[in-house]
């Protein structure tokens, strides 16, 4: 955070932000009617929360996936591990460090966010509800990669495994869910009703999916599981678990290589 390269990652991020949407931007004034254009924000506060979204799934791992690794390759590991300093307070202040950057990424959009909510068509809760998505995925996703970071040694291949990790589990659930959704297709019949529950539940635990709950116009069939609690809220509540367990995983593994030394 003291260095130079808060400042660079925080600008290119804003600077990409700021471009994307002021493309869009240009794009519908001269294309779009009106009544669109009078309703910008509805569609441009989306594209930035996606694009969000879709930063973070690369930035996240990339920041906490080399967290112990970088100290096996510097050799500094054991005398970390030997120190005073619990493995509590190693986990939290390694993960803390790697989630600063991904809370000031963050922050750092708020101003393009007002922009966007000032051009009207969308509320300030379903904004709110989306940093919270966003937040909540950030968290996981650190969390995870340095799980991988106490497993494999190497901080490149750490990083690699950590981001492919994220790829499956953003890209991976939702693919199997089409996939079921495609095979139901190919039925001469109507697909049973667990076969579509199955299918749903795969949706409810990817962020995109909760982020576009949140648009009007996407609405939940009456007949699923967990019809009355909204997609964003089960979302969350799965990635906390995933957090959860990542954070405890890595804690264990701490504790033994500490028992070790």
């Amino acid at each position: 955070m003291r260095g130079k390269r808060a400042f660079f990652v925080l600008t290119g991020y804003v600077l990409v932000l700021s471009l994307i949407l002021g493309l869009i931007y240009v794009v519908l004034v001269k294309n779009a009617p009106d009544s669109l254009v009078n309703q910008a924000g509805s569609i441009l506060t989306p594209v930035l929360v996606y694009v969000q979204m879709g930063l973070i799934c690369l930035m996240a791992p990339t920041f906490s996936a080399s967290a112990i690794s970088s100290e096996r390759e510097q050799q500094t590991f054991d005398l970390l591990v030997a120190s005073l300093a619990r493995p509590t307070t190693i986990l939290f202040g390694k993960v803390g460090a790697a989630l600063s950057y991904l809370v000031l990424t963050l922050f750092g959009s708020l101003p393009l966010m007002a922009l966007t909510y000032s051009l009207g068509g969308v509320a300030l809760k379903d904004i709110a509800i989306s940093y919270l998505i966003m937040l909540v995925a950030g968290v996981t996703f650190c969390s995870a990669s340095f799980l991988w970071s106490t497993l494999i040694r190497r901080g490149v291949l750490a990083q690699l495994t950590g981001i492919l990790a994220v790829i499956i589990l953003v890209a991976g659930l939702p693919a199997l869910a089409l996939f079921f959704t495609a095979l139901a297709g190919s039925f001469s019949g109507a697909p049973s009703q667990g076969f579509m529950n199955i299918v749903f539940l795969l949706l409810r635990t990817n962020p995109f999916a909760a982020i576009a709950s949140l648009m009007p116009g996407i609405p939940i069939p009456a007949n699923v599981w967990l019809h009355g609690v909204s997609v964003w809220v089960s979302q969350v509540i799965f990635y906390l678990l995933l957090t959860g367990a990542s954070l405890f995983l890595s804690l264990k593994r701490l504790e033994r290589v500490r028992n070790w030394i």
